[in-house]
């Protein structure tokens, strides 16, 4: 782990002085998990490609305003957060949000929240419907959660970062990401109940 944050922090500081190789492993490393949040922000895989590489893009740019304060991939996520809440902001895929089937061309992997095996839904004879239903109505419960919500769920959720972690993206108080968090796992369970009562 020691190696892994060496080996990082001297990728940085060669990215901070131009290196655009050293920044390309930067991407490369990272690129998966930044496109699966993006397109979860954004419910859709082309304007999520978009928007990460526009993000890569502004914090190559702005490598030198690193200060190393937070890990790399803390400070990009907050690069990354603010842009897809720009794009949601313009309104125009509002409607689309997380509403992707699985097996779409576009669509890529299993959302994170969901691609975990289910042993309850595994050993019925419908399990693979109920999945897929279950599936559509998580998408269903997170559109309708406030942006903050969902983007404070996502991050530690399907991230796995921490309350300070999540509190550094997107720039407020780690009380309030618990408290977004809460009020987030509060409304899924009241959406996917007739799931979770089963």
């Amino acid at each position: 782990m020691a190696g892994m944050a060496a080996d990082e922090n001297a990728l940085v500081n060669a990215a901070r002085a131009g290196d655009s190789e050293a920044f390309g492993v930067l991407v490369r490393r990272y690129m998966p998990r930044a496109l699966a949040f993006a397109r979860q922000m954004t419910g859709n895989a082309s304007d999520a490609e978009d928007i990460v590489q526009d993000a890569f893009v502004k914090a190559f740019r702005s490598m030198g305003s690193f200060r190393g304060e937070s890990g790399f991939y803390t400070w990009f996520y907050r690069l990354l957060a603010n842009a897809c809440t720009d794009h949601l902001r313009k309104g125009t895929l509002i409607k689309r949000l997380f509403f992707w089937r699985a097996g779409a061309p576009d669509e890529g992997e299993l959302d994170p929240v969901v691609a975990a095996p289910d042993t309850k839904l595994g050993s019925l004879p419908s399990a693979g419907l109920e999945r897929e239903e279950m599936r559509d109505a998580i998408r269903r419960a997170l559109v309708k959660l406030p942006e903050r919500q969902r983007a404070v769920f996502l991050l530690r959720h399907n991230e796995e970062m921490s309350t300070a972690e999540v509190a550094a993206v997107l720039g407020i108080s780690e009380g309030a990401v618990k408290s977004h968090l809460s009020r987030a796992v509060t409304a899924l369970r009241v959406s996917l109940r007739e799931y979770t009562e089963k």
